[in-house]
């Protein structure tokens, strides 16, 4: 008897005599009860229960609908599950496309505009309406008014997320509408709710396994899609939230469904029963469960509170619902199974990639990575690694640290803020335990070093090596972030740091990356880098890449203005050393300005107003006001780069927003929401 027979005509069946029909009649040929087959009304022998786990009476409808494809369309399942790998499939070439016409209109306008001495008039203005409306209203625009990085606070302690785009908005209803949609098309007209149930179990079930490979693919640090795409981390691992949440919708129906006609086949004791006896069914009880808890745990507050342990518990917890509905499947033989063979694989290949770029870079034949870590004043670290082989880096980029001696084997993500590759010395031994102790430098002697003392310029030798013509053996790299102190590692970091006799310590670690630095800036007339607090660290290697460029002439950038939004002038000792080197740049006076907001001086005296390329002002910054000014004096077109605080972040982008349709103007943010 064929699926389709069984399926249209179940309501016949299950309406004649017990003694008409035997169970296994009523079953899917492909799966019918091992072994020996239990006639109507008496209990399924142990072995059967093992795989089945019913010991309920088969007389009743519901009997045969609670296990194997009894009542499954599969193939509207395999339907929907093509129509859903589609979607996705086709959302991805939509966004490749966009991708490449951007890159070719941004390389277009690089090879006119390269070493143009000019305005770049036409570049600087839109050449469509609609383009800049759809920026405006759709690509840039938060979901409401307003808000987009900045956290829901229910109290000073308590953050509950952040608000997507509008534009990711969008994306996210569409596929939870489709997703919710494909489970409700099911043959309401059966005459048996068990029927119907049935069908919505199968549905679920083979969404909500389907829906596990976005899932995990959008949680990987070396998700192939970010490279190809151009699309941050941050974006997937927002995806990926929303993706789990109807991982586990999903779960929860494909559950109840079943539970429900468990319990009307034989009441809760088969339920009971049902769990405690199969493989299958046990397992796939603990996938939902651990689903539920996963999202639970996920919660903004609880994720931010305690980071950490989160990532490994999330990373555990994972893999333990993964073997659940593995083993689930596998023992009812169900259709699924390469779903999860799928998802393993990339998982276990992702492991392999990340476990290789840790390896390569911070262990070899000569060593492992070196750390050194300086407390700075205004509660911060400057962390240097010296890496044990050279690498490539492109600015914008981030990395992952580890410090094992510090938080063990968990790692986080800090913007790079400067990365040199030189040849190589004959090392120092160096005891730095006993050196003199380290005393601050003046706050008023980091502003006149950095800020405020003349910079000759052609002062600075280039010291990076090109790796393409020089022998990884011959150079070293040497990468640096900024680690601001808050809670967990970071102030576990600086205390270690601070109680060292100079401020300084010495240990091992490693990094993994480079990740990000997908939107080079040299294609743009102007550049406006917008950084809030240690968003500096972003903005000072796009600077530190244009000016070199601009020497060189292979780039299009005419006007450079950094804002940096600090709390006091202490801060300035983050970057003091690097700002050195940029302010002693050839051409930095050509086309290099800063202005500094200093937030929270201590005192008057402590601002000092210039007129030339560096200034300093008190108060906040006003975005609007800074970009209505720049849009007036721009040369070309302008890329906005923003990377800081929530509510810093999503004022630029209103600013940013406002101006899409005056002139040819990008957005660029980097954010951390996760």
């Amino acid at each position: 008897m064929s699926f389709r027979h069984v399926h249209h005509h179940f309501g016949a069946a299950v309406a004649s005599p017990p003694h008409v029909h035997t169970a296994a009649s009523l079953l899917m040929p492909r799966h019918p009860f091992p072994e020996t087959e239990p006639l109507l009304g008496e209990p399924i022998s142990l072995p059967n229960a093992h795989n089945y786990g019913l010991l309920g009476n088969l007389t009743s409808a519901a009997a045969i609908f609670t296990h194997g494809l009894t009542g499954v369309d599969q193939k509207a399942n395999y339907l929907f599950a093509a129509l859903l790998g589609f979607s996705l499939a086709g959302l991805i070439a939509a966004t490749l496309i966009f991708r490449w016409l951007r890159m070719g209109s941004a390389h277009m306008r690089f090879l006119f505009t390269l070493g143009d001495k000019g305005n770049q008039r036409y570049w600087a203005q839109n050449q469509t309406n609609w383009w800049p409306a759809i920026k405006r209203h759709l690509l840039y625009a938060p979901l409401f008014r307003v808000r987009h990085n900045r956290e829901i606070q229910l109290s000073s302690a308590v953050s509950i997320g952040t608000l997507p785009s509008r534009f990711h908005t969008l994306l996210l209803v569409v596929y939870l509408a489709s997703n919710i949609a494909y489970c409700l098309v099911l043959d309401w007209s059966q005459p048996e709710a068990a029927s119907v149930l049935a069908e919505l179990r199968g549905r679920s079930g083979e969404l909500a396994t389907l829906n596990i490979i976005p899932t995990v693919l959008f949680a990987l640090r070396n998700n192939p899609l970010i490279p190809i795409l151009r699309v941050s981390y941050d974006t997937f691992n927002l995806f990926h939230r929303w993706c789990a949440r109807m991982v586990l919708i999903q779960s929860l129906l494909h559950t109840v469904a079943f539970a429900v006609n468990a319990v009307s086949a034989g009441g809760m004791p088969a339920f009971n029963t049902a769990l405690a006896t199969s493989v299958s069914y046990k397992w796939g009880m603990v996938a939902t469960c651990v689903f539920a808890g996963m999202v639970f745990l996920a919660m903004s507050p609880l994720r931010h509170a305690f980071y950490e342990t989160f990532v490994n518990m999330h990373r555990a917890l994972a893999l333990l619902a993964l073997i659940g509905v593995y083993i689930h499947i596998e023992k009812a033989k169900l259709p699924q199974l390469p779903y999860l063979r799928a998802v393993f694989a990339l998982w276990g290949a992702e492991w392999v990639v990340r476990i290789y770029k840790i390896v390569y870079h911070n262990i070899s034949l000569r060593g492992m990575t070196q750390v050194t870590v300086e407390a700075l004043p205004a509660e911060a670290c400057r962390v240097t690694f010296q890496l044990a082989r050279p690498w490539r880096f492109v600015p914008g980029a981030h990395v992952h640290v580890y410090l094992p001696s510090i938080s063990g084997w968990s790692s986080h993500p800090f913007s790079v803020a400067w990365a040199e590759t030189t040849m190589k010395v004959p090392a120092m031994d160096l005891d730095v335990e006993k050196l003199p102790p380290y005393t601050f430098a003046s706050p008023e002697l980091n502003r006149d070093s950095a800020f405020k003392a003349p910079m000759p310029e052609l002062t600075l030798v280039k010291t990076d090596v090109d790796l393409r013509s020089t022998p990884n053996k011959d150079a070293t790299t040497s990468v640096s972030i900024v680690v601001r102190c808050r809670t967990g590692m970071t102030k576990k970091l600086y205390e270690k740091a601070s109680a060292s006799p100079r401020g300084q310590i010495v240990i091992r670690g490693g990094i993994e990356g480079p990740y990000g630095g997908h939107e080079p800036l040299t294609s743009y007339g102007t550049v406006l880098l917008f950084a809030g607090g240690v968003g500096i660290t972003h903005c000072i290697s796009y600077m530190k890449d244009l000016l070199t460029h601009y020497a060189d002439g292979t780039c299009s950038t005419r006007r450079v203005l950094l804002v940096w939004s600090l709390p006091n002038t202490e801060a300035l000792e983050w970057v003091r050393p690097w700002m050195d080197q940029i302010l002693r740049m050839q051409g930095r006076k050509d086309i290099l300005r800063i202005q500094l907001f200093i937030t929270k001086p201590r005192h008057q005296n402590e601002i000092r107003s210039n007129t030339g390329t560096v200034q300093m002002f008190p108060g906040r910054c006003n975005p609007t006001t800074i970009i209505e000014k720049e849009m007036a004096d721009r040369i070309g077109a302008m890329g906005v780069v923003v990377c800081g605080p929530g509510a810093f972040a999503d004022s630029v982008r209103a600013a940013t927003r406002a101006k899409v349709q005056t002139g040819s103007v990008d957005f660029i943010e980097e954010a951390f929401t996760y």
